[in-house]
């Protein structure tokens, strides 16, 4: 049984090996989001419901604030719309991109959706790599799309693809991918985050479309604050334990929602288990959510 995790560690260290490195520093300034999806405008294009949102983001927000911009794959939705009609139909987006791409502030990765950049050439001329690495004396955050993490990708890429753009797109169906999966999303997350502890590192994906922050899903969250307020009872004034008495019961409840939402029936269906999480595992989300758009900010303390 430990093989296959093996195996995935050893990739992820080569993806590592020949990712595009930063230096950062105290001024370092980062945005990082994933998955945009962009396809041909119309209404079987997943980008298009929260595009406008995310052009104001960066053009009025991260752009003015000297933001370096990282793409974490999935931008373009290759899959299921060719290059040129993407190209064509998202040109005030890609204008966004260059004026982060002429101040040297932007990178991009390939996703599993955009993979074929690789070999098809795209007409911009942006820092495109398997990975990225920002470096700071000798530590690193390691950031990738995440579908390395899936030990059958490359080999179920192409299919997927066919599908999606034979099938899906005329019978006007969404992407239905691993982000709508959450037994393939807990086995990415767990070997991504598995991968970041025997590393002593700090790693960053997307694919998911899960936002994932200090490596805890709201469950696991719910659950550490549960025993966070239990201990807090023992050891609390008798005047204060009737308040965090309440407090628990509402996260009780929060969590019996959150066991129903999400489908878990047992805790084999976590990422980490009964154990405390290190944080060292992060999510940026997705820029198609139905809530609205997903990203991670870094900047260095000072």
């Amino acid at each position: 049984m430990a093989a296959p995790d093996i195996h995935i560690n050893e990739h992820l260290d080569t993806v590592l090996k020949g990712a595009w490195e930063s230096n950062i520093n105290n001024q370092s300034r980062w945005v990082i989001f994933s998955d945009l999806h962009m396809g041909d405008g119309s209404t079987k294009d997943d980008f298009k419901p929260n595009s406008e949102l995310f052009q104001s983001t960066l053009r009025d927000y991260y752009l003015k604030h000297n933001y370096s911009l990282m793409l974490n794959g999935d931008v373009e939705e290759l899959q299921r719309f060719s290059l040129d009609v993407i190209l064509n139909n998202w040109n005030p987006v890609y204008k966004l991109f260059d004026a982060f791409a002429n101040k040297n502030r932007l990178a991009k990765t390939y996703g599993n959706h955009d993979l074929q950049l690789k070999v098809q050439k795209p007409p911009y001329d942006y820092k495109m790599s398997e990975a990225c690495k920002l470096s700071y004396e000798g530590d690193h955050i390691f950031i990738y799309h995440g579908h390395q993490a899936s030990k059958k990708y490359q080999l179920q890429n192409d299919l997927v693809g066919f599908t999606l753009k034979y099938f899906a797109n005329p019978l006007r169906i969404k992407d239905y991918s691993v982000s709508h999966s959450s037994k393939k999303q807990y086995k990415i997350e767990k070997r991504a985050y598995e991968h970041a502890i025997k590393r002593n590192q700090i790693s960053i994906i997307g694919h998911t479309h899960r936002p994932l922050f200090e490596s805890l899903h709201k469950v696991d969250r719910l659950r550490f604050k549960i025993d966070q307020l239990c201990r807090d009872y023992l050891i609390s004034r008798p005047s204060n334990q009737g308040s965090i008495a309440h407090s628990i019961k509402f996260y009780q409840a929060e969590l019996e929602k959150s066991h129903q939402i999400d489908n878990l029936k047992n805790a084999n269906s976590l990422i980490y288990h009964h154990n405390l999480a290190v944080p060292c595992l992060f999510n940026s989300g997705t820029v198609i959510g139905k809530r609205g758009i997903t990203c991670l900010e870094y900047q260095m303390e000072k």
